[in-house]
């Protein structure tokens, strides 16, 4: 049983995701979170649709309700399952509560309840989303009904950031939700990305052969990334003149596929593992929004990259330095891909650049000496 004798959130993640055994970024992402707040001193009561979220640790306790397709997530604020288990979980939280709420879905109840029970509430989001879906970076379920989503979100988004506080994924982010809702800025907080940090040891790679290999990974599912695998098969692959290269690209969902100097692996388990056998990292993003986590798995392992704006955005990469950062996918994208061939010594400044980076701002202990530090001093 947990104690909820002091304080307590109730943490809403509507989307179906197991975020107390993360193994997307995004579920990472709320997991730290969660975390943090457990660190300062609060227990917490998920609500979720995933039967797979389960938790060992006292101060935190889960509790799962069906969607029915999806309906009940759209719908939140209706659906009676949902309904009962945040009644049980109020009564269960005594005193001091605070509502979180992951993502835009149920921000209109959520909204109206904070006000009912005086509570405050934080909406975490992980990217301002309209206008993730006024560009379309959806995954391949949203697609369909995209016409409907975009506007039914939008208003969900207006809602949500009527929050006491926003936890932001990045000062782009933080400024986007200012510009374009007139929030004040000291009502959102920067919550920056982490992974857990590989060790050292595990990022060293032992070159078994003199093919070059150049790695693309992420969720097939979601459309970005499909048009950035497509760029890699049709464009990148076949653009570039060396002989001796290999380009690799794995992922949730994605086919196993051979053509030429292009891989498609399928998903893989050990993802930094992986990483940690290629020398060369390449994110190809035309559209995506908030902060791209498969770049924290390239730094994290030292992998030099060749991204474009928008893969970069939300990070704090000097081009040149941690990364090399152009503006599309065209020519220069193939020059700079053939520059870190042709150049192993710069392969290994930026990989080296972009791990001191990643252990400065992005890993999951030095943040955390932050938050312990920044408690001491509170």
């Amino acid at each position: 049983m947990v104690d909820t004798s002091e304080k307590a959130i109730i943490l809403i993640s509507p989307i179906r995701g197991d975020i107390l055994n993360p193994k997307k970024g995004g579920e990472v992402y709320v997991r730290l979170i969660i975390d943090d707040f457990i660190k300062q001193g609060n227990t917490i009561i998920v609500l979720t649709p995933s039967y797979q979220s389960t938790s060992n640790n006292k101060k935190v306790l889960c509790y799962t309700f069906p969607t029915f397709g999806g309906i009940g997530t759209l719908m939140l604020g209706l659906n009676v399952f949902y309904l009962l288990i945040l009644i049980k979980a109020i009564k269960q939280a005594k005193r001091k509560l605070k509502l979180v709420l992951n993502g835009p879905f149920g921000a209109i109840s959520t909204y109206v309840l904070s006000k009912i029970l005086n509570a405050e509430m934080i909406y975490i989001a992980h990217n301002v989303e309209a206008d993730r879906y006024s560009e379309k970076s959806v995954f391949e379920h949203e697609a369909t009904f995209l016409w409907a989503l975009s506007s039914i979100v939008t208003l969900l988004e207006t809602f949500a950031v009527k929050a006491d506080k926003i936890i932001a994924i990045s000062k782009t982010d933080k400024k986007r939700f200012v510009e374009r809702y007139r929030i004040p800025p000291e009502k959102i907080e920067i919550h920056q990305p982490r992974i857990i940090t590989p060790n050292s040891q595990n990022v060293k790679r032992e070159r078994k052969s003199k093919n070059i290999k150049i790695v693309f990974h992420g969720s097939y599912q979601y459309l970005p990334n499909r048009e950035a695998v497509k760029l890699i098969r049709k464009y990148i692959s076949k653009s570039t003149s060396y002989e001796n290269v290999q380009f690799l690209v794995f992922g949730s969902g994605s086919p196993k596929t051979h053509e030429g100097k292009f891989r498609s692996l399928g998903f893989v388990d050990d993802i930094h593992k992986f990483l940690s056998s290629c020398d060369i990292a390449v994110v190809p993003l035309k559209r995506g929004a908030g902060v791209k986590i498969k770049m924290l798995d390239y730094m994290a392992v030292g992998l030099p990259i060749v991204t474009t704006k928008k893969g970069a955005e939300g990070l704090e990469l000097a081009n040149g330095k941690h990364a090399i950062i152009v503006d599309d996918v065209n020519e220069e994208f193939i020059k700079a891909i053939e520059y870190l061939i042709e150049n192993p010594k710069i392969r290994k400044k930026l990989g080296h650049n972009a791990r001191g980076l990643f252990e400065k701002g992005y890993s999951e202990r030095e943040i955390e000496k932050k938050i312990i530090a920044k408690m001491v001093v509170l």
